[in-house]
Formats: structure tokens, C-alpha cells, sequence
């Protein structure tokens, strides 16, 4: 019989879906661990986030549901104390609490969105590395900056907008480096050869603040960057109220978009050269992560919690959070044990998938009925594409997103306005077809869809009484 696999988890902050060096057609590389790894895996090309902004996302890959059923304080439990509260509530079913509960040993390293930030969501070890901007209303103390604050340096945490500037400090300092050697030393313990883990290593970049350390820096010049083909120009065929998002955000200052035409010149080839070296230096740090781990019984998963405009559409980060591709879309791919050769995948999936995947492969059931987390197996085991489904994006707004197909549905549910977009023929989405009347069909199927999956309820897969 084989051996349980143990499940290891790595995760970015905020990184484009083509920004892997698989995906960029011939041009240098940035990530050469990485591509070697999904070099004998299965590569998922048209992997969706469950939402465009980052709490919601990792509360649905840490569940497997939809971000709007994952309880946030509803009901009789207390409300998340985050500045949105929109954190996951403690006492909440999550993929860890499963596999701790079937004997696995769990782990966390690095940037969750927790509240507290070491809330209990099934992780025996955690190493906390939120590198929360600077002034967050609920400004805790995670343990990376209690430690880099005791060596007498200070924690380089981000404000918007981001201003890309070099690493203070020597590169063992950097939050990279100190959630891998956390990482590491779990790894590398004598019990993980006598039991098996369940390890999340999630990475704080290529998020703001933009700040890689040397020698990974100067690896990276603003002259050599290739700057996006799209700009504000892209947005002026968008309909009201979808327009006005792109140029003032409801929520206010720090929320307001961070438009490339809002900063000299030089500023938008600086900040791709910064992103492009903070995903050189994980790519490094992961090389190292995986030198110790036997791949033929881990099953490894890659992917980010959303993705990044980069420039496109003229704006930096993810606001606005309107689920165009550039934020909305994610990379991710599988490989190592219950896998079974080299392939790529074009069926649109959810990057959440990948928990009814670890399920299916460790033997568990799933924890309700109606898991929106679909298990890829048999894909990674016997290359059969998965099942056609709609596949979802939500945003904080209201905007969600429907993907079916070639066509994708972006919805305003307050005013009932409809972008649709047909990304076979138009995958820079700058075509807007929804006015069209041969799309009225598809247009009402997809708010029917999206109607009832925004009205499935939380599941109720509380691990203890509420709280009177």
C-alpha cells in the first residue's frame, strides 16, 4: 500500500497568471524552479480566483467554498476584526482542520489574512509573516516583525501607492527568506519521516511594497522591461457605473485606483522590474524549499491569491477589483504524487479545486454536499480534461464574474449592467458584446446562474457550539 502523501501548498501575493516563465513564450525566464516543477505536472491555464481581492480569496482556499458562504462573523459568531471584516471566523471547517483530524501534522508559514493573525484554523506550527501596510486600522504584531524589530531593523511594509526601492537590509532579512527557513525547519524535523504533513507556505511577494533584496535587484532594470500594450485607453468602451470605477473608488483614498498616468514615466517600467525580481527570489527560495521534499509522495500545489494589472488597463496592484483577467485569472498547477504526466489544461477551473482534489487523494470525504471545490484527479491522474462548468469570480463590490466557456460575464448586480466578452476572440477583453441581441440568451442564462450561486447559504460545518 502507499505511503499517506504529504501535501504541500505554496502560495504568491498578488502574481500575474502569465508572469511564470511556462507561460511567456520564449522569453527569459524568471522562474526556472517553478517551470521545472510544472514541467512534470499538470498546468492549469485558465485558473480563476474566487474573488479579486485577497481575504475572500484565501478564506475560499482554505474552505473550498465561495467566498460569500464562508462565514465572517454572521449568525451568533462575533464578527472578524480585519478593517473589512471579512476574515474566515475561528471554529470554521477548513482543509486543515480535515487532514489534522486524519492524522496529518499542519503547518503555516508566512501571509494568511488571519484575525487575530494567529487565529486557529486547524495549523499545529505557524510562523506569521501578514506584512500588513503600514496604518492598518487593526495593526497587530506578526511574528516576522517582532523578530526583525528585536534584531533592531524595521519591517519594510507597504503603503499605497507602491514606490519599488531596493531591500534595506542583507537578503536574510527579507520576509522570503524568513518564511523559507521556517518552512524548512519544519520540513527537515525528524517527525515529518514518521508522519504525514499538510504545509502552507505562502509567500508575501510579488505584492507591494516592491522591495526585493539584492542581488536579486540589480538582476532586474527599468530600461529592459517590456511595458503592456493596454492602457486607460482599454476602459473607455466600459459602461456606466462599471467607468466611473476606473477612475474613483467608493470606499476612498486608499482604496482609489493607482493609475500608471498618475506617476512620471519611469515609474512603471521600476515597478515591473521590482515584481519581476521579488518572483525571481521566491522562485529561488522554492528551489530550496523542495530540495528536501520526495516528490514521489507530495503532492505539490502551486497558485496565487489573485493576480495583478501590472499596467494594464493603466493601473498598478488589483484595484479597481472589476475581475478582468489580469487580477481575476491566477497561475496554478499540480505535480508530484497522484500525478501522471506533463500537460497543460485550457477548460477553465477554480484555483480552490485544489481542496477536493487533496480530499479525493488522501481518501477523506468532502465536508457538505454542495463543496463548490471540484476534484481535479482524475485529471492529474489519467489527463481527461475536467467537466465543463461555470466558473466563478466575486469582488468586493457586487461585480461578480461568470466564466463559461469562451464567453465570460461580468455582472453589476446593483445597477444590472452586463459586460460579456468572448476571450477566444478578444483575450484582451476590450470588445464589449453585450448590447448585442444574439447574446440576450446567454446574457439571462448567466444572471439566472450567478443568481443562485450567489444565494447558496453558508453549509453549516461549525467544529463547535456557537457562541450565545
Amino acid at each position: 500500500m502507499p505511503q499517506t502523501p504529504n501535501i504541500l501548498l505554496l502560495m504568491t501575493d498578488q502574481q500575474r497568471h502569465d508572469s511564470l516563465g511556462y507561460s511567456r513564450q520564449g522569453e527569459a525566464t524568471d522562474t526556472p524552479h517553478l517551470d521545472a516543477l510544472a514541467a512534470g505536472g499538470v498546468i492549469f491555464e485558465h485558473a480563476y480566483s474566487s474573488d479579486t481581492a485577497c481575504i475572500p480569496a484565501r478564506s475560499s482556499l482554505l474552505t473550498g467554498l465561495l467566498p460569500h458562504r464562508v462565514p465572517r462573523g454572521g449568525g451568533d459568531r462575533p464578527r472578524a476584526k480585519t478593517a473589512s471584516g471579512l476574515a474566515l471566523t475561528e471554529g470554521y471547517w477548513t482543509l486543515a482542520h480535515a487532514l489534522r483530524d486524519a492524522g496529518y501534522d499542519t503547518a503555516l508559514f508566512g501571509k494568511m489574512h488571519f484575525s487575530p493573525i494567529r487565529a486557529q484554523h486547524g495549523f499545529d506550527t505557524m510562523a506569521m509573516c501578514e506584512h500588513l501596510p503600514a496604518g492598518y486600522p487593526r495593526d497587530e504584531a506578526d511574528d516576522y516583525r517582532r523578530w526583525i524589530n528585536a534584531t533592531g531593523r524595521e519591517d519594510v511594509r507597504f503603503q499605497r501607492p507602491g514606490m519599488p526601492r531596493v531591500f534595506p537590509y542583507a537578503q536574510e532579512y527579507h520576509p522570503t527568506h524568513w518564511i523559507t527557513h521556517h518552512a524548512r525547519q519544519f520540513l527537515d524535523a525528524p517527525a515529518r519521516r514518521s508522519k504525514p504533513w499538510f504545509a502552507v507556505v505562502s509567500y508575501t511577494d510579488p505584492h507591494t511594497p516592491y522591495s526585493p533584496p539584492e542581488p536579486y535587484a540589480s538582476r532586474y532594470h527599468a530600461a529592459d522591461q517590456v511595458l503592456p500594450q493596454s492602457g486607460m485607453e482599454s476602459n473607455k468602451g466600459l459602461p456606466w457605473p462599471f467607468s466611473n470605477i476606473t477612475v474613483r473608488h467608493p470606499r476612498g483614498t486608499f482604496f482609489e485606483p493607482d493609475r500608471v498616468d498618475h506617476h512620471p514615466a519611469e515609474h512603471l517600467p521600476k515597478v515591473l522590474a521590482a515584481i519581476r525580481a521579488g518572483i525571481n527570489h521566491v522562485d529561488d527560495k522554492i528551489g530550496e524549499l523542495l530540495a528536501g521534499v520526495d516528490l514521489n509522495n507530495t503532492l505539490v500545489i502551486f497558485l496565487s491569491d489573485h493576480g495583478d494589472y501590472g499596467g494594464h488597463r493603466g493601473f498598478l496592484g488589483k484595484i479597481p477589483w472589476l475581475p478582468f483577467d489580469d487580477i481575476a485569472r491566477v497561475p496554478f498547477f499540480m505535480t508530484g504524487a497522484g500525478v501522471s504526466g506533463a500537460r497543460r489544461v485550457t477548460e477553465p477551473v477554480q484555483s480552490f479545486d485544489y481542496v477536493a482534489t487533496v480530499l479525493d487523494l488522501v481518501g477523506l470525504p468532502a465536508p457538505c454536499s454542495d463543496l463548490d471545490s471540484r476534484s481535479l484527479l482524475r485529471v492529474l491522474a489519467g489527463g481527461e480534461q475536467p467537466s465543463e462548468r461555470p466558473v466563478f469570480c466575486g469582488t468586493l463590490e457586487g461585480f461578480p464574474m461568470l466564466r463559461r466557456g469562451r464567453y465570460k460575464h461580468i455582472w453589476h448586480t446593483v445597477a444590472n449592467v452586463h459586460i460579456l466578452y468572448d476571450l477566444e476572440a478578444d483575450p484582451g477583453e476590450a470588445h464589449n458584446l453585450a448590447d448585442q441581441p444574439r447574446y440576450r440568451a446567454l446574457l439571462e442564462a448567466n444572471v439566472q446562474e450567478l443568481s443562485a450561486m450567489l444565494a447558496r447559504p453558508v453549509p453549516p460545518l461549525w467544529r463547535q457550539p456557537a457562541a450565545g
